[in-house]
């Protein structure tokens, strides 16, 4: 394998998908070659492939290092309203900061350890909460799977106000029609009060389901 030249640092997996990372948060997924990263490393494209056989491998190694930023309520015996929370917004900033994360999220694959570590604090506080343990797994799963789509809609503008207004306007035109849509409020954009409306509503929901398992 060839040596970097010798005022760069020597080749290693982290710089690789460091370098890959910075490329796909730029100019997303389908930018990347291995041809293009290894020119911004300044190494030729076998040396990369020495540790990534298949660009596959180098996004799954990227996504790795994604969830490693990802930041862990610390099992504090606190609430745990408090802890998911904490968990929801830290998935958010991530998402935000590297949009490719959450469509890997889901992507059936051998799960790593980090990523078991994600799932597990979230089945931690929904046991917590007092749900049944027969509804952990799919509660948790349906949780994941209603954040990123959140997230996704974020990200792509569905909840922008130039998207809700078009929604209005059209609604407008059919008054006998629609009786709520033209009259509702159109907010300035999507923002943080957002996103705990929605995490307010699911965590209501938690209690009242937690509330009538212990009834029953």
């Amino acid at each position: 394998m060839p040596r970097p030249p010798a005022d760069q640092p020597l080749l290693t997996p982290e710089r690789i998908t460091t370098a890959a990372l910075r490329m796909i948060d730029q100019d997303g997924v389908d930018a990347l070659s291995t041809r293009k990263l290894a020119a911004a490393l300044g190494v030729s494209s076998k040396a990369v492939y020495h540790y990534y056989a298949t660009k596959d491998d180098l996004l799954h190694a990227v996504y790795l290092s994604i969830l490693d930023e990802l930041e862990l309520p610390a099992e504090t015996g606190g609430a745990w309203q408090g802890g998911l929370r904490r968990l929801a917004h830290s998935f958010r900033r991530l998402a935000w900061r590297h949009p490719s994360f959450i469509t890997d999220f889901l992507r059936p694959h051998e799960p790593a350890a980090r990523e078991l570590d994600v799932t597990d604090t979230l089945y931690t506080l929904l046991r917590h909460a007092g749900l049944p343990e027969r509804v952990v797994l799919q509660t948790g799963r349906i949780l994941i799977t209603f954040l990123i789509g959140y997230l996704r809609a974020e990200l792509d503008g569905t909840f922008s106000r130039e998207a809700l207004q078009r929604q209005r306007t059209v609604a407008e035109r059919h008054p006998t029609r629609y009786r709520s849509i033209p009259h509702l409020p159109v907010p300035d954009t999507c923002s943080d009060e957002d996103f705990d409306l929605a995490l307010n509503l699911i965590i209501a929901g938690l209690e009242v389901g937690a509330a009538d398992s212990g009834r029953g």
